[in-house]
């Protein structure tokens, strides 16, 4: 474009340009959705350029558009005494056309469950999104199904996270707190025996300590049929065979053969060792005592969050 006046009149007519940089020494406008403090798609920088919100344009530059409701990536330009939508046609940075979503609730509404990449800060990680158990939009960090994976493990892999989003996995602790601790979140709980029936707890405050503590469970307000068994865990640190946080004598990790958030020992452990139902172990396999007792290991378990 020949001036900066033909750049900021341009971004004036499209719905989504917030700022323009106009790069004087090749007179290239580049339009951008986000004001300049806070765009990061890529700014061309060189002396004489000129960075500048729409905000600050003169008005005469806006124009009419008519009634015309252009959409998103078309311009409302002028023919003679009439104006149109036409489409844009641009290079457009990634990080302006990407979706970025900060957990599962953030996909668009009509998502199915699957994996998806979530941008919660400034981390990126891969997520399981279950959009059909307890409705749209909850971000799954444990799930057991089948026993396929070994849930006896040490520490590190409790905290960097284990097993196959799809099957069964434990996101690891490092991401649950990252994740938690970015806003207020709500902790959904899902139990199958193997008879058929199904129970689930819920509480609407749920949030896991950073690794200076020792990555402490923080979770109030149940509801639910299924009993309140996490709570005999809160304010707990986790434990895991080789790193023993509990206050029993001996090491619950290494008694009940999982990572979880052990007290005096248990009331719950979703990641015990799969036994397959009734046994005669007290306190082994995967256990939620307030439904089924301390006798039966579960058929399978969903852990999963959601902001509110």
């Amino acid at each position: 474009m020949p001036m900066w006046s033909f750049c900021a009149q341009f971004c004036s007519r499209v719905q989504v340009c917030k700022s323009i940089n106009f790069i004087a020494w090749n007179k290239t406008c580049q339009i951008n959705d986000a004001d300049p403090g806070d765009s990061k798609c890529g700014i061309i920088e060189s002396t004489g350029n000129s960075f500048v919100a729409a905000s600050t344009f003169p008005k005469q530059l806006a124009g009419q558009c008519q009634g015309n409701n252009c959409k998103r990536n078309e311009a409302c330009m002028q023919k003679g005494p009439d104006y149109y939508c036409v489409p844009l046609h641009i290079i457009s940075p990634v990080c302006s056309t990407k979706l970025h979503p900060r957990d599962c609730s953030d996909l668009p509404i009509g998502s199915e469950s699957g994996v998806y990449t979530i941008y919660p800060t400034n981390a990126i990680f891969d997520v399981y999104c279950d959009m059909d158990t307890a409705g749209f939009g909850w971000t799954v960090f444990q799930s057991r199904m089948n026993g396929a994976t070994d849930f006896y493990r040490k520490w590190i892999d409790y905290e960097n996270g284990f097993g196959n989003l799809t099957s069964e996995f434990w996101l690891g602790n490092e991401l649950i707190h990252l994740l938690t601790s970015t806003g207020n979140y709500k902790l959904y709980i899902h139990l199958e025996d193997f008879e058929g029936n199904s129970a689930s707890a819920e509480y609407s405050d749920f949030s896991v300590g950073d690794s200076a503590t020792n990555y402490t469970l923080n979770v109030t307000g149940y509801c639910g049929n299924a009993g309140n068994s996490l709570f005999y865990h809160k304010n707990m640190m986790f434990s895991t065979k080789d790193k023993d946080n509990d206050r029993f004598k001996t090491s619950c990790a290494q008694m009940f053969e999982g990572g979880w958030w052990f007290k005096d020992c248990l009331q719950s452990h979703l990641n015990g060792k799969y036994l397959g139902g009734e046994h005669f172990n007290s306190g082994n396999g995967i256990l939620w005592k307030g439904w089924k007792g301390e006798y039966y290991s579960l058929k399978t378990t969903r852990m999963m969050v959601k902001r509110h």
